[in-house]
C-alpha cells in the first residue's frame, strides 16, 4: 500500500467533514467523500451532478457520481442535474473536483494534453465541472497523481475555471497550496517534496508553509480499506496504490 496515497486521501477526506453541503466531483473526490462519510458523516451532506444528495456512507463503494445503486440508502434527495448545477451548487459550502492538470490561477484542463485534434493524452472531459467550479465560493482541487509537472503556469485548454472571488486550493500528495492571484504553498508534508520543487520552478513562494497534520491510525485504516475496495471496483489509481 502506497503510504503517500493513503495520507493524501485522509487529508482530502478531512476537508469534507465540517463543510456542511459538499458538491462532490468524480474520481478522487468520490473516494475522499466516502472515507469522510465512513469516519464521521455528521458534519456534511454530499451533492452530486447527476441530481441527488446523500447523507452518510454509500451501501457499496461507488464507481462514479452516477452510481445510484451503490449509493443506495444514503440517497436523501433526488432531483435533476439542472437543479444541482443551476442553483444548488451555489449554496454548497465546498466544491471538490478532480484536477489532473491545473494551473496557478486554478483553471483545470480535463480536455487534452497537447493539441486538441491530435493530443498526446486525451482526457475524459469536464462534465458539469465548469458549472460547479464557476459557482463555487470555496473550491478544493484534488491532484492525487505522482507527477508535479501537471501543475503548470497556464493550462493549454481551460475546461473549468473558478470565479474571480472564489477561495481556491490544490491538495496534492506533498502538500496543499493556494491558487489564484497570489499562489503559495500553505501546508507541506515534510519539506513539500516534488511539489515544493515544482513551485520554485514556477516562481511560487514555499518558505512560509506550515506542516500537515499526520493521519491517525483510524484514518489510515479507513483510507486503505476504501482503496482496496476501489481497486476491486476498477479504479486504476487504487490498483496503482496497491501495486497490483
Amino acid at each position: 500500500m502506497n503510504a503517500e496515497v493513503v495520507a493524501f486521501l485522509v487529508r482530502a477526506a478531512r476537508e469534507f467533514r465540517d463543510a456542511g453541503w459538499v458538491f462532490t466531483g468524480f474520481h478522487w473526490p468520490v473516494l475522499a467523500g466516502e472515507v469522510a462519510a465512513r469516519l464521521d458523516a455528521s458534519g456534511f451532506r454530499q451533492l452530486f451532478e447527476a441530481g441527488f444528495a446523500t447523507a452518510g456512507p454509500a451501501d457499496e463503494l461507488p464507481t462514479s457520481t452516477t452510481d445510484f445503486a451503490a449509493f443506495g440508502s444514503a440517497v436523501r434527495w433526488r432531483g435533476s442535474t439542472g437543479e444541482v448545477l443551476g442553483g444548488l451548487v451555489r449554496r454548497a459550502g465546498l466544491v471538490v473536483l478532480d484536477a489532473a492538470n491545473v494551473d496557478l490561477a486554478g483553471r483545470v484542463n480535463s480536455t487534452a494534453i497537447g493539441g486538441y485534434h491530435a493530443p498526446t493524452v486525451r482526457l475524459p472531459g469536464g462534465g458539469g465541472a465548469a458549472d460547479a467550479a464557476g459557482a463555487a465560493r470555496d473550491l478544493l482541487l484534488l491532484h492525487g497523481g505522482a507527477d508535479p509537472a501537471r501543475l503548470v503556469r497556464a493550462v493549454e485548454h481551460v475546461t473549468a475555471a473558478p470565479a474571480p472571488d472564489a477561495r481556491v486550493r490544490l491538495l496534492t500528495r506533498w502538500g496543499t497550496m493556494r491558487l489564484g492571484a497570489r499562489p503559495c504553498l500553505l501546508t507541506a508534508v515534510g519539506d513539500g517534496g516534488p511539489l515544493a520543487g515544482r513551485l520554485r520552478e514556477l516562481g511560487v513562494e514555499t518558505g512560509s508553509a506550515g506542516q500537515e497534520k499526520p493521519p491517525s491510525d483510524e484514518e489510515k485504516t479507513m483510507a486503505a480499506r476504501v482503496l482496496e475496495e476501489a481497486a476491486v471496483r476498477g479504479y486504476v489509481v487504487a490498483r496503482e496504490a496497491l501495486g497490483v
